[in-house]
C-alpha cells in the first residue's frame, strides 16, 4: 500500500459526525463519492503527511511478520514441503469426498468480492494484488493475469469477465506468467508471491505448464538433485529458438531461521523434467532478445547478467551501474534490443548498447515503497518512452529524465488505483497498456488519457476475517489486505465499508444488528476500532474511544476483537470490555503474559463464559466475563504450546471446547471437557499445515469444521477424525475464518486470496426472512430504484416504498419518484416473503439543487450550510482567460474544504484545518467549473469569490498612433 493510503487509513477515522444514512447513500454523480471521501477526512489526514512514508514501511513489515508468525514459518524449515505434500493427500482425499458432499448438496458457492465498488470513485470497482499481466500475441482480448494469492485468471472478452483457471493445481499465489514466444497455447506459471514478503511465500510451489492454453497443467519441477528449489518464482523465460530450453529465477526457499535461502536462475533444456542452477542471485527479469539465443537477468544486488547461449553462461554487464538495493527491475525496447532500462530503488538507468555501458538518467525514479512497488515497461515503437510503475505509474518520453504521472493522487479523481506492481505495453499497439496494482488491473487505448476498469468478476480478495450477520447469512463483512474492510448484502460485488488500508477484525452486535464493528491498524499503542450505528454504511463510521484502556505495544497487528450480547471485546495481553454501545473500557483479565490472538465469548443463557488464546501459546477462561469483576483463570494446563489460533465452545456447554494451533509438526486440534483443565490432542485426519478456525456445529455438536491453510475439514465425531469438506472450494485454498449458525443453517468462510464462500448445511428451524437491497439514480429531482432483494428460502411476494417526503408508498418491485424539492431523503424497502416474513432497509438520496452562477470578482456573503453538507457553484470561464482563483472564507472555529472540478476531472483541492480555502489555476481550459464548498463543521458565515483574468482584446498587441 502506498503512502498516499495512509491518508485512505485516517479516512476511516471519521470522529464527530454521521452520515445521515443507514446504508450507502444513492450517487448522483461523481461529486457524490467525494462528498463521502471528504466527510470521512480528519485532522490527523491533514497534519500527518511528513510520517506517511514510515507508517507505510511499517505497515507492509508487519504485515509480513504476522503471517510469518501466526503460522510459526521462522521455525519450519520444511514448511513447502509440509503443504506440498498436504495438498497431494487432500486432492486424494477429495477425489472420493467431494463427489459425497455434492450428492448432499453440500458444495460450497462464492459469496465475493466478484470486486469490491468504491462509491463512484473515477478508477471503478476494485480487486485484489495483481503480480503478472500476459496477453496473447495476436488477440490482446484474452488476458492472463497472475494474482498474489488468488491463481491465475483469464479473460477472452478484455476483462469483461474471467474465468479462474489455476482451480485444482493447489497452490494460488503467482509470480509470473509467460507464453511461448511459438505457440501461445503453451503457458508457463511461476508459483510464489515475491510481494508477500520473507517465508510468508511459502505456498509457492515451483512451475507449472499448459499445452491448452490453461485447461489442464502440470507441475514442472523435476526431482531429486535435477530438481527446482524455488518456492517463489518470479520470471519464468522460453528461449525463441528452442521451446524446451527453459529459465525460471525467484527467490528461493523458507529455511530454518526463517529467511528465504537458494535463490537464483536455474535451466532446463528438456521442458522443465530437469534442471540446473545458472546463477544463484534473485531475479525478478529474465528477458530474451527475440529471435535469439541472448537473454538479460536482473539480478537483485548484483546488477545486469547477459547470456549469449540460452542461459548456460552468465557474463556481468555492469559498467555506470549502481546494483545496490533490495528490487531491481528490467525492461527491454521492444523496437532496439540494445536499448534497456534497469530501475534500481528509486534510481533509473538506460544502456543503449546492450549493456556494455549503463547511464542513471533519473534519481528519483520512485514515489514511495521502492521495496514492495517497482516495475518498467518500453513502448513498443519508441526506445526513449517507457512506463515506470511504484505508487503511481509514470511515463517518460526521453529515456527516463523526465517522469509524468498518469493518474492523481489518492482520491476519487484516481484513474488507477495506487501500488503498481506490473506495467505492461502492447506489442502492437503504442496506445495501449495495463496496470496492474494493489486494487486489480485497468487498461488504457488512448495512451493513459483514459481507463478500462477489467476488474469485473475478478474474486481474489484477501482476507484477514469476516463476520455474518446474526440472523441473515446473506450480509457478511470482511476486513482485508490491502482494500480496507467490505460488505455484501445481496450480490457478489462487494461495497467498501470503512476505507483503511488492509482492514481486519468484523463484529455485529446480537442484540443490534445495525451496529457493526471493524478494525484497522493499530496507532500510538492502542487499536483502531470503528463503530457503525447504520448497519455498516460507508461513511457511518466513528473511532471507537479507547478511553480506559492502557497503551500498549502488545495490541497486535490483527488486534482480536469479538462481541456477545452486548458486550464487546479487546485484547492486548490484557483483555477489555465495553458495552456496544458503550464509550469507555474497563479491564477484566490479568497480564496474561503475551498478546491475545483470540478472544471468543458466548452467551450460553445469562452466563457469559469467555476463552482467550495468546501468542505465547496460553490459555485463559472466565465462567462469566458479563460480570463487573470477572474472573479470568490460566486453564493453559497440558496444552504443549503453539499460537492458538482460535476458539469454539459447545453453544450448550463451555466446559467442552476446541482450540486450532497455528503451526507445523505437532496436533492442529485440542479438546477440552474441563473448561480447559486437560486439553486432548485430537484431529486425526487434519493436515500437517497450520489451521486457522474452528467451529461446532449448533445442529449437531459432533460435528466439528476446522478452516486451514490449504482447505476446510469436517468431524462427525466430535473432533477425533477428520476428513476433507472442500467441495467446490480451490484446492490449497487458505481458510482464515469460519463462521456458522443453525438458523440459517450456514457455514461460511474467509479466505486469504479468494473472497468468502459459503455451502449451506440444511434446511433452518424457522423461516429466514428475505434480505432487502435495493439501487437508485438520480437524475435532477428523479430518483429510479430497482429492488435487488432476495429470500433465502422462498420467495418474495410484496414491496413497499417509503420515499421519506410523506408522499403515499409504492407497492411496485421497482419504482420511481420525482421529489418536490432538492435535500437529502431517507428512502426505506419492506419486502415480504411467501411465509410471511418481512424485512426493511433503507438507503439516503441526496438530490442536489443546481449549482449557484459566481460572477467574475462578485463575492457571495453570509453563507451557511449543517455539518456534512455541501455548498455548489459554478464558474463560466471563457476561452483565453488565465489565473482562475476560487477563495473561501468562514467564522474562527469552523472548517470548510474546496473542490474545483471541469466536468469528471477534480482540478483543484483544498482541504485546511480552517473554514479559509483556496484553488488558483494558472492556465485554465474554458469550460463551466463547479465549485464544491463541503461543511467538514457546520459553516455559519462562509463568503466564496471566483475570479479570472480577462484577456485585454482591444490592447492586446500595443497602443499603436495612426
Amino acid at each position: 500500500m502506498s503512502k498516499t493510503v495512509q491518508g485512505w487509513r485516517l479516512l476511516g477515522a471519521a470522529v464527530g459526525f454521521s452520515l445521515l444514512a443507514p446504508a450507502l447513500p444513492a450517487l448522483a454523480s461523481h461529486e457524490e463519492a467525494e462528498h463521502i471521501e471528504k466527510l470521512m477526512r480528519t485532522e490527523g489526514q491533514k497534519e500527518s503527511e511528513e510520517h506517511e512514508g514510515r507508517e507505510e514501511s511499517w505497515q507492509i513489515e508487519q504485515r509480513q511478520l504476522w503471517f510469518e508468525r501466526t503460522r510459526g514459518l521462522r521455525n519450519a524449515p520444511d514448511a513447502a514441503r509440509n503443504r506440498a505434500e498436504s495438498v497431494q493427500a487432500l486432492q486424494q482425499m477429495r477425489r472420493s469426498r467431494d463427489p459425497e458432499q455434492q450428492r448432499g448438496g453440500l458444495v460450497w458457492e462464492p459469496v465475493g468480492p466478484s470486486s469490491m465498488t468504491m462509491t463512484d470513485w473515477i478508477m471503478g470497482r476494485v480487486a485484489g494484488r495483481i503480480n503478472a499481466v500476459t496477453p496473447v500475441p495476436g488477440n490482446e482480448d484474452t488476458v492472463y493475469v497472475g494474482s498474489a494469492a488468488g491463481g491465475v485468471w483469464k479473460t477472452t472478452n478484455a476483462g469483461a469477465s474471467w474465468t479462474p483457471i489455476f482451480d485444482n493445481v493447489g497452490t494460488l499465489p503467482i509470480g509470473a506468467v509467460t507464453l511461448d514466444p511459438n505457440n501461445s497455447n503453451v503457458v508457463w506459471v511461476g508459483t510464489g508471491d515475491k510481494n508477500g514478503g520473507g517465508c510468508a511465500g511459502y505456498f509457492g510451489q515451483g512451475v507449472y505448464l499448459s499445452e491448452d492454453a490453461g485447461a489442464t497443467w502440470n507441475a514442472r519441477n523435476g526431482a531429486g538433485a535435477t530438481n527446482l528449489p524455488l518456492n517463489i518464482v518470479n520470471a519464468v523465460a522460453i528461449q525463441p529458438t528452442d521451446s524446451n530450453v527453459i529459465l525460471a529465477g525467484g527467490a528461493g526457499s523458507c529455511s530454518a531461521s526463517g529467511a528465504l535461502s537458494g535463490a537464483g536462475v536455474f535451466r532446463s533444456a528438456d521442458r522443465g523434467l530437469t534442471w540446473t542452477r545458472v546463477l544463484s542471485t534473485n531475479v525478478e527479469d529474465i528477458i530474451f532478445v527475440p529471435g535469439t539465443n541472448t537473454v538479460y537477468a536482473g539480478l537483485i544486488g548484483s546488477g545486469v547478467s547477459k547470456s549469449t547461449d540460452g542461459g548456460a553462461t552468465w557474463t556481468p554487464m555492469n559498467t555506470g551501474l549502481n546494483a545496490s538495493g533490495t528490487r531491481l527491475r528490467l525492461s527491454m525496447s521492444p523496437s532496439d534490443s540494445n536499448t534497456l532500462y534497469a530501475l534500481i530503488g528509486s534510481r533509473l538507468y538506460r544502456t543503449t548498447n546492450g549493456g556494455a555501458n549503463w547511464t542513471q538518467t533519473n534519481g528519483s525514479a520512485c514515489e514511495g515503497q521502492c521495496g514492495y512497488n517497482l516495475t518498467l515497461s518500453v513502448h513498443p515503437t519508441d526506445p526513449s518512452t517507457l512506463l515506470v510503475g511504484t505508487i503511481r505509474h509514470f511515463r517518460s518520453t526521453n529515456g527516463g529524465t523526465g517522469l509524468s504521472a498518469l493518474t492523481a493522487t489518492w482520491g476519487t479523481s484516481q484513474k488507477v488505483h495506487q501500488d503498481t506492481h506490473v506495467v505492461r505495453y502492447s506489442a502492437t499497439n503504442p496506445n495501449r497498456f495495463w496496470v496492474g496494482t494493489d486494487g486489480g488491473l485497468w487498461r488504457t487505448d488512448d495512451g493513459g488519457a483514459s481507463y478500462v476498469n477489467m476488474n469485473s468478476n475478478l474474486n481474489i480478495t484477501q482476507f484477514y476475517d469476516i463476520a455474518v450477520h446474526p440472523t441473515d447469512a446473506n450480509i457478511v463483512f470482511g476486513g482485508a489486505q490491502d482494500n480496507g474492510s467490505s460488505s455484501r448484502r445481496t450480490s457478489l460485488q462487494w461495497g467498501l465499508t470503512f476505507p483503511s488500508g488492509d482492514g481486519f477484525m468484523n463484529a455485529v452486535d446480537p442484540t443490534t444488528p445495525s451496529r457493526v464493528f471493524q478494525t484497522s491498524y493499530p496507532s500510538g499503542g492502542f487499536p483502531n476500532i470503528v463503530r457503525s450505528e447504520a448497519n455498516g454504511s460507508l461513511g457511518s463510521f466513528q473511532s471507537v474511544p479507547t478511553a480506559g484502556m492502557t497503551s500498549s505495544s502488545s495490541f497486535p497487528w490483527v488486534t482480536p476483537m469479538a462481541v456477545a450480547g452486548n458486550q464487546l471485546f479487546a485484547s492486548s495481553n490484557t483483555l477489555y470490555r465495553m458495552p456496544t454501545n458503550g464509550s469507555s473500557w474497563t479491564a477484566v483479565s490479568p497480564n496474561m503474559g503475551s498478546a491475545a490472538s483470540v478472544v471468543t465469548p458466548q452467551l450460553i443463557g445469562v452466563l457469559m463464559p469467555t476463552y482467550v488464546g495468546t501468542s505465547g501459546g496460553r490459555i485463559y477462561f472466565s465462567p462469566d466475563a458479563s460480570v463487573p469483576t470477572p474472573t479470568f483463570t490460566n486453564v493453559t494446563g497440558d496444552y504443549p504450546g503453539g499460537i492458538v489460533s482460535d476458539v469454539a465452545m459447545d453453544p450448550t456447554n463451555a466446559q467442552r471446547a476446541f482450540i486450532t494451533r497455528s503451526g507445523f509438526g505437532a496436533s492442529r486440534l485440542y479438546r477440552t471437557t474441563t473448561g480447559g483443565t486437560t486439553w486432548a490432542a485430537v484431529g486425526a485426519g487434519l493436515p500437517n499445515v497450520p489451521a486457522n478456525s474452528v467451529v461446532v456445529d449448533p445442529g449437531n455438536t459432533n460435528r466439528i469444521f476446522v478452516g486451514t491453510d490449504i482447505g476446510v475439514y469436517e468431524s462427525t465425531d466430535g473432533g477425533d477424525n477428520f476428513n476433507a469438506f472442500s467441495a467446490g472450494l480451490p484446492l490449497g485454498l487458505v481458510v482464515t475464518d469460519l463462521e456458522i449458525d443453525n438458523d440459517p443453517y450456514v457455514l461460511t468462510a474467509g479466505t486469504y486470496s479468494r473472497g468468502a464462500w459459503r455451502v449451506v448445511l440444511g434446511s433452518s428451524p424457522t423461516n429466514a426472512p428475505p434480505t432487502v437491497d435495493f439501487s437508485a439514480s438520480v437524475n435532477d429531482r428523479t430518483a429510479t430504484f430497482d429492488d435487488t432483494s432476495l429470500d433465502f428460502d422462498g420467495t418474495i411476494v410484496s414491496h413497499s416504498w417509503n420515499f421519506g417526503d410523506g408522499s403515499p408508498v409504492s407497492t411496485a418491485a421497482d419504482t420511481s419518484h420525482t421529489y418536490a424539492n432538492y435535500g437529502t431523503y431517507t428512502v426505506a424497502l419492506t419486502v415480504t416473503d411467501d411465509d410471511g416474513a418481512s424485512a426493511s432497509y433503507s438507503r439516503v438520496v441526496r438530490l442536489f439543487a443546481p449549482p449557484i452562477p459566481l460572477v467574475n470578482g462578485v463575492s457571495v456573503p453570509g453563507l451557511s450550510a449543517p455539518q456534512g453538507d455541501e455548498l455548489r457553484y459554478s464558474l463560466q470561464v471563457p476561452a483565453g482567460a488565465t489565473n482562475v482563483s476560487f477563495v473561501t472564507t468562514g467564522a474562527g472555529g469552523e472548517d470548510a474544504d474546496l473542490t474545483v472540478k471541469l466536468g469528471d476531472d477534480v482540478i483543484c483541492e483544498s482541504a485546511g484545518a480552517t473554514a479559509d480555502e483556496s484553488c488558483s489555476i494558472p492556465n485554465p481550459a474554458a469550460g463551466n467549473y463547479l465549485v464544491i464548498v463541503l461543511a467538514y463543521s457546520a459553516l455559519s458565515n462562509q463568503t466564496i469569490t471566483g475570479t479570472y483574468t480577462v484577456p485585454d482584446s482591444i490592447f492586446a498587441n500595443g497602443f499603436q498612433l495612426p
